[in-house]
């Protein structure tokens, strides 16, 4: 069983199962055991009794009756996703089934397992109305020291400084850095008793929002209510770039959103800002 890091290219693993005249069988990242058998039965590989019984698979695996007879090559896609006992169990039983494969003249069995193209890009599974909305305005990541984070994100990776203030009503030091038309936001907390500072001590150092540029904020606001998300934020705020709002990760599948005004739009002059930044 060959584990590895790399992104999994399976155009180029079934052209080698051809070439060798290999069954070849993927598995797109099964979920649950069950789903795992189902995969396997249908490839040809376990018999519909398999059902739910690991013991069969190892039996139909270390001694293959045809079709399931000869070399066989298995993509395993993703195999975090798969509960990690139920995990530990597939590869013991792989091993087992290969060495006796091997020794019976069966044919050798060969699992290649690690992650798919979206798998090693994830991407915040945000609904339909969220992406609608502008550019990305900046991610935000909650580091324990600015100072030392500048150290990275400016000198090793050549990020521009934009700014450092301190925001004493979230009681937070902030930097922007940019890239391109967005930026890096890095948030110190200032204040042990902040929810920045319990999200610093539960989680660590990381992402913790991604912000969107908007047109109108108010508008934006209204139109997501309407289409059913949860709001932090029902009306603007005042941020440290521009009038600000966010929605509420139970409406993101966990994703902390941010949504920021553009500069010179409809609420700039009514929370007080200058027409531009």
């Amino acid at each position: 069983m060959i584990e590895t890091r790399a992104v999994l290219d399976v155009t180029t693993l079934t052209a080698l199962a051809n070439e060798h005249g290999a069954k070849f069988v993927v598995l797109a990242g099964p979920a649950s055991k069950l789903a795992l058998l189902a995969a396997l039965t249908k490839s040809g590989l376990a018999p519909s009794s398999v059902r739910r019984d690991w013991g069969v698979l190892a039996e139909v695996l270390a001694n293959p009756q045809p079709p399931a007879a000869g070399p066989v090559l298995i993509v395993w896609l993703d195999p975090a996703r798969l509960d990690q006992a139920d995990a530990g169990t597939f590869r013991s039983i792989v091993r087992n089934a290969a060495t006796k494969r091997f020794a019976a003249g069966g044919g050798p069995l060969l699992v290649v397992a690690g992650p798919s193209r979206e798998e090693a890009i994830p991407m915040p599974d945000v609904p339909p109305s969220i992406r609608r909305l502008g550019k990305i305005h900046h991610v935000a990541l909650i580091v324990t020291s600015i100072d030392a984070s500048i150290g990275l994100w400016r000198d090793m990776f050549g990020l521009e400084l934009e700014t450092v203030m301190d925001i004493p009503t979230d009681r937070v030091r902030i930097a922007f850095l940019g890239v391109g038309e967005s930026k890096v936001e890095l948030v110190e907390p200032t204040d042990e008793t902040t929810g920045v500072a319990r999200f610093l001590a539960s989680k660590g150092e990381g992402f913790h929002h991604v912000c969107f540029e908007v047109a109108n904020l108010s508008e934006a606001l209204i139109r997501l209510e309407l289409d059913g998300l949860e709001l932090i934020d029902t009306v603007p705020r005042r941020g440290a770039e521009g009038p600000v709002a966010f929605i509420h990760p139970r409406s993101c599948h966990g994703v902390l959103v941010e949504l920021i005004e553009a500069p010179g739009g409809p609420t700039w002059t009514s929370l007080g800002y200058a027409t531009g930044r």
